[in-house]
């Protein structure tokens, strides 16, 4: 790609970024400003669907190398935006099938897809000698190889999420470096969750850059935490497992930073079972509070009311008898001990 004429970079972003995209329609525009001097690449956004649903974002983030001028603003942003519209698409496509095993099919074949792609920059990247920081150095292909690499990685992980529930084989994050992008254990970077992505057209509000996360802040051993929550879901019925599983709880407790109504955890336990539970978890959380519960929109009764902190006050009232499942509870929790 010629890069000489950085002027016409900084027009090309600057149209971009005339506006933020909502919808997938919105998000293709901006694609197709961005693209203004690459017919073959807009000949592919014009052929692909357009729909004027609301973007969902991705459900796993990491962070990428920080553009330093027009030149990687551009990469930055066609990456960032072909990721996500890639992302929404599966979704959409997904979402029009009813049989099991074309899910399968279908995200199988979209996660090797994404897998080929990720090992190839990787590849790439090594063969270039692409290995220190890519704001070290002002090569243009590095920032680019590598802005593709772990948006590629964050694209197959939020795909995979999505869908973790149909697919018959999952893989973390470590046997994806290791043993598919064939890359060291050291060379690992952090993906942080975000939430779980609301099936298309029934997201209760639409997502914004600016909405306010919410973080639980566990403190204490994770792998302590998830023995409680399973037990806890096996001996007195937690969770509705059939809208969310026990998994989904501890992403969601253990997560830095999670969207109001990223998830929907319905509980299949009475709303006073929940409230002890709560105070019970209180002390191995930083920020674990009714008000916070309630922020979060995700926890909803056994009745699917959305749970609120005056529901969970009232549960909690001294005047009402113990939970009758206490004795099982407080058993259960020895093991946060």
């Amino acid at each position: 790609m010629d890069t000489t004429n950085s002027r016409r970079f900084t027009e090309l972003v600057k149209a971009a970024k005339a506006a933020t995209p909502k919808t997938i329609a919105e998000l293709q525009s901006q694609m197709t400003a961005l693209l203004a001097d690459y017919p073959q690449l807009k000949k592919v956004l014009a052929d692909s669907a357009i729909t004027n649903d609301t973007i969902q974002p991705l459900s796993y983030k990491t962070v990428l190398p920080k553009y330093t001028d027009p030149i990687t603003n551009f990469y930055f942003l066609v990456i960032t935006a072909e990721t996500l519209r890639v992302y929404n698409s599966i979704l959409l496509k997904a979402a029009s099938l009813t049989e099991l095993v074309d899910i399968q099919y279908q995200i199988n074949k979209v996660l090797n897809s994404i897998k080929v792609l990720a090992k190839q920059t990787a590849a790439e990247l090594i063969e270039r000698d692409f290995t220190t920081d890519p704001n070290e150095q002002s090569n243009h292909v590095h920032y680019a190889l590598h802005c593709l690499k772990h948006s590629l990685i964050q694209l197959y992980f939020s795909v995979q999420h999505s869908f973790e529930n149909s697919l018959q084989h999952t893989t973390s994050l470590e046997d994806f470096y290791v043993l598919d992008l064939e890359l060291p254990l050291s060379s690992i970077q952090e993906l942080e969750y975000i939430g779980q992505v609301v099936p298309v057209g029934k997201q209760s509000e639409e997502f914004t850059e600016s909405q306010e996360t919410i973080c639980f802040g566990f403190k204490d051993d994770i792998e302590k935490l998830k023995t409680v929550v399973n037990q806890l879901c096996y001996q007195i019925e937690f969770l509705n497992e059939d809208v969310a599983n026990a998994d989904e709880l501890i992403k969601a407790f253990t997560a830095k930073s999670i969207l109001p109504g990223a998830v929907k955890i319905q509980l299949g336990c009475e709303t006073k079972h929940f409230r002890y539970c709560i105070d019970k978890f209180m002390p191995y959380f930083n920020s674990l509070s009714l008000a916070n519960i309630e922020k979060s929109k995700i926890f909803y009764s056994k009745k699917d009311t959305p749970i609120t902190a005056n529901n969970l006050s009232a549960s909690g009232s001294k005047n009402r008898i113990e939970p009758k499942e206490k004795a099982t509870i407080d058993k259960i929790f020895k093991y946060l001990q």
